[in-house]
């Protein structure tokens, strides 16, 4: 239900609230996904949370923010199966159910074609998988 607050000021201190509220609501909405901060290695994968880095033996990757997002998402839930509805949830600040899933599926096809798991020698890969809830993807690791 939408509420409505009417508020009686002058032209000065109206425009003063309303840039306060849309710079409150600007910080709200824009905050990125934050994971625990630590740095991950899996073989020549680094993943640098602090610095908001990956490399594959050394060489830097660029992921774009949400790529990053995501792969801080995996990582910090390995072996465990995240639904794209999910994924969406976490990290746009207003998920769109309609074209949710399709922006996170497209988003992981371009972060598993930039990352390159398979071929590079880590000892992680990114499986997509089924799920209860739709379509989803599980951050493996495997064993040594």
């Amino acid at each position: 239900m939408s509420k409505l607050i009417v508020i009686e000021c002058s032209d000065e201190k109206s425009d003063r609230l309303a840039k306060q509220i849309k710079d409150i609501v600007a910080e709200y909405e824009y905050q990125p996904f934050r994971g625990p901060g630590k740095v991950y290695e899996f073989g020549p994968l680094r993943i640098d949370q602090p610095q908001q880095e990956v490399t594959i033996h050394g060489n830097f990757v660029s992921l774009s923010r949400r790529e990053f997002q995501i792969l801080g998402l995996f990582v910090s839930h390995p072996n465990e199966t995240l639904p794209c509805d999910f994924l969406h949830n976490v990290i746009w600040p207003h998920p769109d159910m309609k074209h949710g899933i399709k922006e996170v599926i497209v988003q992981v096809e371009s972060l598993k074609k930039k990352l390159r798991l398979e071929a590079s020698g880590t000892s992680c890969r990114i499986i997509e998988e089924s799920t209860q809830r739709g379509p989803g993807y599980r951050f493996e690791i495997l064993a040594k």
